[in-house]
């Protein structure tokens, strides 16, 4: 599924499964592709993989103050925070609520 920058997603932790999952906006796409070792004398240096993600900003105060509380990470509040969010680790897109398709029903 492609995202979009202004998205708000659901995301699980690379801590973890335990760690409860989050909602976060998001920002920016970075792509860093990899990079082939180099020689350094007689050694060669590591390859390092590419990856691609996502900066994002936390989203629910409610979801801040657990992990604040009960797992010790150190988030603040919304929007304060900056994220990177691997694509991997997005589960879902959250519904957009359409207030214009609200059904009224009148008493009679």
């Amino acid at each position: 599924m492609k995202y979009k920058k202004d998205d708000i997603v659901l995301v699980k932790s690379r801590g973890g499964d335990a760690i409860p999952k989050i909602h976060v906006k998001l920002l920016n796409r970075i792509v860093v592709k990899e990079t082939k070792g180099k020689y350094v004398g007689l050694k060669k240096t590591m390859d390092w993989p590419g990856y691609a993600g996502w900066e994002a900003i936390t989203v629910y105060q409610s979801e801040i103050d657990v992990l604040r509380k009960r797992w010790g990470i150190p988030y603040k509040e919304p929007g304060v925070d900056i994220l990177f969010v691997y694509d991997d680790d997005i589960i879902s897109i959250e519904k957009k609520k359409d207030s214009k398709k609200r059904r009224i029903v009148r008493k009679m």
